[in-house]
């Protein structure tokens, strides 16, 4: 049986049960609740949803028109039929008029199914109606409040409808297009097969979708995402197009800045290192068709660390825009320009002749830097080192050019900077030589291959010794002692001088410590820092840290710096030096007369020693240049009450010389070479 919910408005029950029964009988199983007055009745209506309302004409409470206007006032479809066993004509009429849908009488219950089922299915079809039109309504109500374009459009492409969106995004109002084609919109960027692949798909598929460029009514060409589906009736013949599409302009707007920001420097603008690796590669390869050639150039800025350093981020930022711009228009117009990372940059020198003079070319580059920089209020002066590598003359992989010019940019660097270099074939062996000598200065520490030697420094007025200096020496396995020359701007470049560092100011105070417990002479022992050392921010820690593990007496320690080393930020050098002062440790200037020293930032530094660089030692007393900067460099020293060595001497007339001319101490090969500390105990420890 097929279930029934049916709401009774019946006072008799024995009435109610004979409609039920009936119902049964016409195969339903009714679910049914009775009530009799207009209070029931509403709590019923409220409970559930109900199929039918059957409902007596006469009760005493309530009756069938009363009914019937509470269920319109709640505004609920319900099928309403009238049971009543005594009820006149005129009287069914107007109930029929109120809104009705059938009567039947008691003694007839005969026509209460074939009603009932009549009403069921026209209540099904208002229904579906009902739905229909809100869908209608609903769908309206999306075409118009759409943020995507719509257009409707007969089975020929005739324009019918186009909605807010779609007026806002062209500039169109429904006025301009209805009967045109959408062809009205075409930009122009596309040509024929393109439009004929999007009509075949139309025509094969009932579909098509993809991105396009069409044109707004002021004429501004935009990117769209366009969808259109054929809409087809129940013979498949196409009856309407629908397009919808959504503007890319903001998307493609930002899909343009990543793509800027994924290939062009942020602070220059230039490509960066990857956009330049793309277009050299395509250079290349014209290069390679046409016979010409390609010049790598890969340099970086000299100092331009220290400058940042001292000067600030800031000023080093401006700086690299001015170097930027000033590259980008020193350079002919087929040429690229990169910044590849802090002040490193690239340049590719496309389609170059045989006959074309690169050098010329390298000449016009450099001369960008030969004005000044501004930043800040300052006049800056900087200078590129440049390697270079040909294609394909020195090679036809880019891996290999790019790695080419950065092995003669190292030698360019490695013979003082300012200038450039063309990769030449023997500076792969001697760049794979370096790299072995890092991979091995990397591990020197660990296996204890690092040892310190020292050489004895002489008093000129005793002839006693009164100091001594650590220098640096290297034992590899199985090979011979390498001196620090050789390794000591490798462990600069690569940093590795900030540990080594810390290691020879360690061992130099644990060998003096036990030395001074053997019976050596209290002598102090000099350490020297190098520029990278005396830059690190951490200096002044690891020294103070060093000093208390080992227990030496801080008197006992001299540091040397160079003078171009504190010239390079003379004021922040003097914070530095003064924290070594405070600590006790005294303090040498080192390759005294080679920099550029201000006087008055002499007599501001706490100085204990002035050294005499050894290129004036070599020549005196023959050479009397040299013997007036010496004369001069041990007037200014005692003036300014500091000792003063001189260091690398190797005669009897140098010696005798700087002791005339009042030199206090003296250090060099004629009074002893630098020797293991445990040569230096056998000779000189008291017995």
């Amino acid at each position: 049986m097929e279930p029934l919910r049916v709401l009774l408005i019946e006072d008799s029950e024995d009435d109610a049960e004979l409609t039920l029964r009936q119902l049964k009988k016409g195969g339903y199983e009714p679910i049914a609740k009775r009530v009799d007055t207009p209070e029931s009745m509403r709590a019923a209506l409220e409970m559930r949803e109900w199929d039918i309302i059957l409902s007596d004409y006469t009760m005493p409470e309530f009756s069938g028109p009363a009914a019937l206007a509470l269920l319109h006032s709640t505004g609920l479809d319900v099928p309403f039929i009238v049971i009543s066993g005594a009820m006149g004509e005129e009287s069914a009429v107007a109930l029929m008029r109120a809104g009705a849908h059938d009567y039947i009488m008691k003694d007839n219950l005969a026509r209460l199914i074939p009603a009932i089922e009549r009403e069921l299915r026209e209540a099904e079809v208002r229904r579906a109606r009902q739905r229909a039109e809100a869908d209608l309504a609903l769908a309206a109500k999306v075409f118009e409040s759409s943020v995507e374009g719509v257009l409707i459009a007969d089975h020929e492409a005739r324009i019918l409808r186009i909605n807010k969106a779609f007026t806002e995004i062209t500039g169109y109002t429904e006025a301009d297009v209805v009967g045109q084609r959408p062809s009205i919109l075409q930009s122009g960027r596309h040509d024929r097969d393109f439009y004929r692949a999007m009509w075949q798909s139309i025509n094969d598929n009932g579909y098509w979708q993809g991105e396009i460029w069409n044109r707004r009514k002021n004429g501004e060409i935009f990117p769209e995402w366009l969808t259109i589906s054929e809409v087809t009736d129940a013979s498949g013949q196409r009856t309407h197009l629908i397009g919808g599409f959504t503007d890319m302009s903001q998307q493609k707007q930002a899909e343009d800045r990543i793509h800027h920001l994924m290939y062009y420097d942020a602070l220059t603008d230039l490509p960066n290192r990857a956009l330049f690796r793309e277009r050299c590669k395509r250079a290349m390869s014209r290069a390679w068709r046409s016979g010409k050639r390609v010049a790598y150039l890969h340099f970086d800025i000299d100092r331009f660390v220290t400058i940042n350093d001292t000067l600030g981020h800031q000023v080093g930022d401006q700086l690299l825009q001015q170097v930027s711009q000033r590259l980008a228009g020193s350079v002919r117009q087929q040429d690229l320009v990169a910044r590849f990372t802090g002040d490193e940059f690239g340049i590719a020198m496309a389609d170059l002749d045989r006959d074309t003079s690169v050098e010329d070319l390298l000449h016009t580059v450099v001369s960008a830097f030969s004005e000044p920089f501004h930043a800040q209020g300052r006049e800056i002066f900087l200078a590129p080192s440049i390697g270079v590598a040909i294609f394909p003359d020195d090679t036809s992989d880019f891996s290999e050019l790019a790695r080419f010019a950065d092995t003669a940019l190292h030698v360019a660097k490695r013979d003082g900077g300012a200038n450039y270099h063309f990769y030449k074939q023997s500076m792969n062996r001697r760049a794979d030589d370096r790299l072995d000598m890092e991979s091995a200065l990397r591990r020197a520490l660990e296996r204890e291959e690092f040892q310190l030697y020292y050489q004895p420094q002489w008093s000129l007025a005793t002839g006693e010794i009164i100091g001594v200096e650590a220098l640096l020496r290297w034992q590899r396995r199985d090979e011979d002692m390498m001196l620090p020359g050789k390794f000591i701007p490798l462990l600069e470049e690569t940093s590795l001088i900030i540990p080594v560092g810390e290691w020879i100011l360690r061992q130099a105070c644990a060998d003096h410590k036990a030395w001074m417990t053997m019976g050596f002479k209290p002598t102090p022992v000099a350490v020297n820092l190098s520029a990278r050392q005396f830059r690190d921010k951490g200096l002044v820690s690891m020294l103070r840290r060093v000093l208390e593990d080992t227990g030496i007496d801080t008197e006992m320690i001299e540091l040397e710096i160079t003078e171009s080393c504190v010239m390079e930020d003379p004021e922040e050098a003097l914070k530095t030096l003064q924290a070594f002062h405070d600590m006790g440790v005294r303090i040498a200037i080192d390759d005294f007369g080679t920099g550029y020293s201000s006087l008055s930032y002499l007599k501001r530094f706490p100085l204990d020693v002035l050294k005499i660089d050894q290129t004036f030692v070599a020549d005196v007393p023959a050479d009397n240049d040299d013997a007036a900067i010496i004369d001069t460099i041990i007037a200014m020293g005692h003036r300014l009450k500091l000792s003063v060595i001189a260091e690398g001497v190797e005669t009897q007339e140098q010696a005798d010389f700087l002791r005339e001319h009042g030199c206090d101490n003296v250090q060099g090969y004629f009074y002893d070479r630098p020797m293991p500390g445990e040569e230096l105990l056998s000779r000189f420890i008291k017995v």
